[in-house]
C-alpha cells in the first residue's frame, strides 16, 4: 500500500512582516506637540502613558505602532513623522530666529505654537517649490549695511521703482520679490505677525483676522526685520529697540514724509487724516501717528484727533476700508492642481500635513484643490508650471 501524498495548502494568513520598522522620526514629535500647543503631561494624558514616555518619544522616537494616536492627538497625517530625503529639516527653525510682532502680548507656548506653523509652512511650500517655479529673492535681506529705518525703506522704494507714490498690493509686491507669504491658524491673534529666514528664503506670517490696511502694516513692519535685523538675531540687535526700528520702517515705507506732507496740511483736520488713510492705503490710526510724527500735529492735536478716531471706530475696525489683499502664490497652485487632477488629499499625505492646516496656511486657497481621483502630485515634475508676478509702476496722483 503506497503512502498517501500530503500536500500542504497555502496558509489563508499572510506571513507577518518581521522586519522592524524604523521609530518615528523624535523631532518631528516634539515639533508636533509645540505646534498643538500642548505640553508633555498633557500629551502623555491623550495618549494614556507617562509624561516620561513622552520624553522618551521626543529623544528616542517612538515606535510605529503608536502613529495612529500620535497622528490623531496632534492633528497631523501619519505621514509627518517620517522625514524624507531631501525634506527641510524644520526643527532647526527654533524660536530665537524669528521676529515676532507681538511679543509681549503672546506667551511661550502661543509663541512656540506659532513657530511650529511656521516649520509646517516650511514643508508646505517646500512642495510647492518641488511642483511650481515661484519668483526668486529679490529682496536684499540684512547684509550688514548699517542702515537707518527711513534710508532702508527709501532704498526698497528705490529698487521697486516707485518713488513715493503710494505702494499698491503689498501682498502681492511680497510675494513678486521672493518672500513666501502664508496666514497663520488660530493662533495668529495672540501672535500677531512674524518674520524669518530659513535656508536664505524670507518668510512672513500674517493674521488676516485684522484689516486689510492693517495686514498691509505688519507685512512691511516685517520686511523691516528682514531688511534691518535678519543678519543680527543673535548679536548686535539685543541692544537695539528693533520693534521700534521695524515699525519706523513700515512708516517710511507706507508713507514717505514728503508725500504725506504733500498730501497732510499742517493742523489737519479729521477729513485730512481719513483722505490721508485712503491714499496711502493705511489705518486711520497709522495715518494720524505718522502725522504728528512729521509735524503735520501738535501733541495736543494728536490725542483729540486719537479720541476722534476712536469715538468713529477706527480704533478696532476701519469702517468703509480696503479691500482684503489676496496672495498670487496659493490660488496659482490651486488651479493649476485642479487643471491637472491633483486633490487635497494628494498634497496632505505628501507633506504630513492635514487639509485644514493647508487651508489656514494658504489664506483659505486650498480646499478649492479637487478632492477627485487623479494624478500623483509628483506628475507635476516633468516641466514646472512658472509663476510670473508682474508688478504695475503706473499710478495715478
Amino acid at each position: 500500500m503506497s503512502a498517501t501524498r500530503v500536500t500542504a495548502l497555502p496558509s489563508p494568513f499572510p506571513h507577518a512582516d518581521v522586519t522592524p520598522r524604523p521609530p518615528l522620526d523624535p523631532e518631528r514629535i516634539r515639533c508636533a506637540r509645540e505646534t498643538a500647543g500642548l505640553s508633555k503631561v498633557q500629551l502623555a494624558d491623550l495618549l494614556q502613558v507617562t509624561s516620561r514616555t513622552i520624553t522618551n518619544y521626543e529623544e528616542d522616537g517612538a515606535p510605529s505602532s503608536q502613529v495612529t494616536a500620535l497622528s490623531n492627538a496632534l492633528d497631523v497625517m501619519p505621514s509627518f513623522f517620517t522625514v524624507l530625503p531631501g525634506s527641510p529639516i524644520i526643527e532647526d527653525l527654533s524660536e530665537e530666529q524669528v521676529w515676532f510682532r507681538s511679543l509681549r502680548k503672546s506667551t511661550a507656548r502661543q509663541r512656540r505654537s506659532a513657530v511650529g506653523h511656521g516649520r509646517n509652512a516650511l514643508l508646505f511650500f517646500h512642495w510647492i517649490d518641488r511642483h511650481f517655479r515661484l519668483p526668486g529673492r529679490a529682496l536684499p535681506t540684512d547684509d550688514g549695511t548699517a542702515w537707518s529705518p527711513r534710508e532702508a525703506a527709501e532704498a526698497l522704494r528705490g529698487d521697486w521703482g516707485y518713488g513715493e507714490n503710494p505702494l499698491p498690493d503689498m501682498t502681492g509686491l511680497a510675494e513678486a520679490h521672493g518672500v513666501r507669504l502664508f496666514s497663520l491658524p488660530s493662533v495668529g491673534k495672540e501672535v500677531d505677525a512674524f518674520s524669518f529666514v530659513f535656508d536664505a528664503i524670507p518668510y512672513v506670517a500674517v493674521d488676516t483676522s485684522k484689516t486689510a490696511e492693517r495686514v498691509r502694516f505688519d507685512i512691511a513692519h516685517e520686511l523691516g526685520h528682514l531688511l534691518l535685523h535678519a543678519g543680527s538675531l543673535s548679536e548686535g540687535a539685543v541692544n537695539r529697540d528693533v520693534e521700534s526700528e521695524a515699525h519706523d520702517f513700515a512708516a517710511n515705507l507706507l508713507m514717505p514724509e514728503r508725500r504725506v506732507k504733500a498730501v497732510i496740511p499742517s493742523h489737519a483736520g479729521i477729513a485730512d487724516i481719513i483722505k490721508g488713510k485712503r491714499y496711502f492705503k493705511v489705518s486711520a490710526m497709522a495715518m494720524a501717528r505718522r502725522a504728528h510724527q512729521l509735524g503735520r500735529l501738535s501733541d495736543w492735536e494728536y490725542r483729540q484727533t486719537c479720541s476722534a478716531l476712536t469715538a468713529r471706530g477706527y480704533r478696532s475696525a476701519e469702517p468703509d476700508g480696503i479691500a482684503a489683499e489676496r496672495s498670487k502664490v496659493f490660488p496659482f497652485v490651486v488651479q493649476t492642481n485642479h487643471g491637472k487632477g491633483i486633490s487635497s488629499r494628494t498634497i496632505s499625505e505628501e507633506t504630513g500635513l492635514t487639509v485644514r492646516e493647508l487651508h489656514d496656511l494658504s489664506f483659505g486657497n486650498i480646499l478649492a484643490v479637487s478632492n477627485g481621483g487623479g494624478l500623483s502630485g509628483y506628475d507635476l515634475m516633468q516641466g514646472k508650471p512658472r509663476l510670473t508676478l508682474h508688478v504695475n509702476h503706473q499710478f495715478e496722483g
